[in-house]
């Protein structure tokens, strides 16, 4: 099994203004349609702040990135909620395993929120691996467009978990890695 580490914009959300704390509208008792995860408007971001960055505003392009890695984070959150619930409504043996993993997530992100958290963090397990479980479970039980938006996410988590990475060896390099997303 693989493990990663979970890289955090904790720098970069110093720099753009204190992380939003509001939870995500989407409770735990949420099922798979109810969470919402609108690749659209992630893709609408970051396009937004490529131009802004190319046009030299690196203090808008740092705000849209950041938008667009919290519109992933809480989906990916919300989602992990939703598939141990799934999991516990089936009675299936990994509810235990994916609810642990699903708060930690949430610790972790209350940490980084409170600006207690290192830029990056050991998990023990790969959150996007846990969507595409999740992915699988959705297609299992008929649900397509579901396992499909879940894909998605997980790709984006992926994606997400990159460019944190790659900012902060921009910044270990001395380059500016403000609307690099």
């Amino acid at each position: 099994m693989r493990k990663i580490l979970l890289v955090c914009g904790a720098t970069f959300a110093a720099f753009v203004g204190s992380a939003s704390s509001a939870q995500s509208a989407v409770g735990p008792e949420s099922k798979a349609a109810d969470v919402v995860w609108d690749q659209a408007e992630v893709g609408r971001l970051i396009d937004s702040a490529r131009q802004a960055h190319r046009r030299g505003d690196l203090v808008a392009a740092d705000r849209l990135c950041y938008a667009a890695f919290e519109s992933v984070d809480r989906s990916a959150l919300a989602s992990y909620d939703a598939y141990a619930d799934r999991l516990r409504a089936e009675h299936r043996s990994e509810e235990a395993t994916v609810r642990a993993q699903s708060a930690r997530l949430h610790e972790l992100k209350a940490e980084q929120r409170r600006g207690t958290q290192p830029t990056s963090t050991y998990l023990g397990f790969a959150p996007s691996e846990g969507l595409n479980a999740y992915a699988d479970l959705l297609a299992a039980v008929r649900e397509p467009d579901a396992s499909q938006r879940m894909r998605s996410l997980a790709l984006a988590y992926q994606q997400v978990q990159q460019a944190h990475f790659q900012r902060t060896m921009m910044f270990r390099q001395g380059q500016d890695p403000r609307g690099s997303c």
